[in-house]
């Protein structure tokens, strides 16, 4: 009961660092543009190189989350991550960023999720979505939390301490929660299962998922790096935009709970089409307000759709292909979704650049979400094709 409870800890350590410091991209740059002068698609391409390196080494990443256990990788991609934001802290070329990105910020991102919900997944027979939900508030929590750490950090003392400073106790915590991990043992008749699952596997199913979390994750990195500018735009303050991400954060806890506990009654497939539905109504209702109060209320929809898929994409992952290779199969959809998140930023930021609005970019992404919703009527059943844990 002990191992369970800490990975369980673990697993919400990791994510609220990484993924809190992550999104601090969004706060960040706008400092980088006013000091340096750079356009928002450098900007945008700048994350996108973190993102397109996350869905490369998610792969490899996959692969030794299972034969070396989640310790020691996300021990060492997590010191990695810290190390980047510390050298972010020195940067003052465009060349300095992207290697950065590549090298240690997408490494770092590599395995965040791979290792510690497949480790979920395989600790937990029942409640693994609850358990899942559990894990992911951490990512809601440092949504919260670190973005407006960081402006404030910022306006007290520029954003080379800030990034430096935080770049520091992120080393050290990602290693801290790495030392939590483990993995159950794993009886040969589970395995001997599993195999026979992967065998008779309908690799259109592999497909449709790759898909989605290629259009989901376009609509959602687009989404985090941009809302904040997007704030700036409608004329909310450097703190006030900060907030947005804040509210996006705030909001995916229950996200992330209910998608959960819903996930563990209905299934993945009915589940996940529910949590992409108030998604949906958001991005492609905010390019038509600049009315704050409104967008707030939006964006709280939104976070509980963006929450809610961290909890359900792993669940479903499980639910139809087993748990021997969970984190390298994990990992070959990751790099789909990876290649979302890298292409999204630069094509909103191009749009910006050209019409100095986001106003058909938000219809763009809403728009993928919506044809994700569609394509998920496509996938089988969980009746159809039940799998044993």
């Amino acid at each position: 009961m002990i191992k369970k409870v800490n990975v369980v800890v673990g697993s919400f350590l990791t994510q609220f660092i990484i993924v809190g410091m992550l999104f601090t991209y969004g706060v960040l740059m706008t400092e980088l543009e006013k000091e340096f002068g750079w356009s928002r698609t450098i900007l945008s391409s700048i994350g996108a190189a973190g993102w397109l390196a996350w869905g490369i080494f998610a792969i490899p990443g996959g692969y030794l989350n299972d034969r070396l256990g989640p310790k020691i990788v996300l021990g060492v991609n997590g010191f990695i991550f810290g190390i980047g934001f510390i050298l972010f802290s020195k940067s003052n070329e465009v060349w300095h960023l992207f290697l950065i990105f590549i090298f240690f910020i997408g490494i770092g991102l590599s395995t965040h999720d791979i290792s510690t919900l497949s480790t979920i997944a395989k600790w937990f027979e029942s409640k693994r979505g609850l358990m899942t939900s559990i894990a992911k508030i951490g990512t809601a929590m440092g949504q919260m939390v670190m973005p407006p750490l960081m402006a404030f950090f910022i306006i007290s003392f520029g954003w080379r301490t800030a990034t430096f400073y935080l770049g520091v106790v992120a080393s050290i915590g990602l290693v801290l929660a790495a030392s939590l991990m483990s993995t159950p043992n794993t009886s040969r008749k589970k395995l001997v299962s599993d195999d026979i699952n992967l065998e008779v596997l309908d690799k259109k199913v592999f497909n449709l998922l790759a898909f989605c979390q290629f259009c989901i994750f376009f609509a959602m990195f687009t989404t985090m790096t941009h809302i904040a500018a997007h704030g700036l735009n409608v004329g909310l303050s450097l703190k006030d935009s900060a907030l947005l991400l804040s509210i996006i954060g705030f909001s995916s806890i229950f996200g992330r709970l209910s998608i959960g506990v819903l996930a563990d009654k209905l299934g993945g497939k009915k589940t996940y089409m529910v949590c992409l539905f108030p998604m949906t109504i958001a991005l492609v209702t905010i390019p038509f307000t600049e009315n704050i109060f409104f967008i707030y209320i939006l964006l709280f929809l939104y976070g509980f759709s963006h929450g809610g898929h961290f909890t359900i994409a792993p669940f479903i992952i499980a639910e139809n292909f087993g748990l021997k290779n969970l984190g390298a199969i994990f990992g070959k959809i990751t790099f789909f979704g990876a290649m979302g998140s890298v292409t999204g930023p630069i094509v909103a930021g191009a749009i910006f650049d050209l019409n100095q609005s986001y106003y058909y970019a938000f219809l763009l992404i809403g728009a993928l979400a919506l044809i994700s919703i569609v394509s998920l009527t496509y996938l089988p059943d969980k009746e159809k094709n039940q799998v044993e844990y």
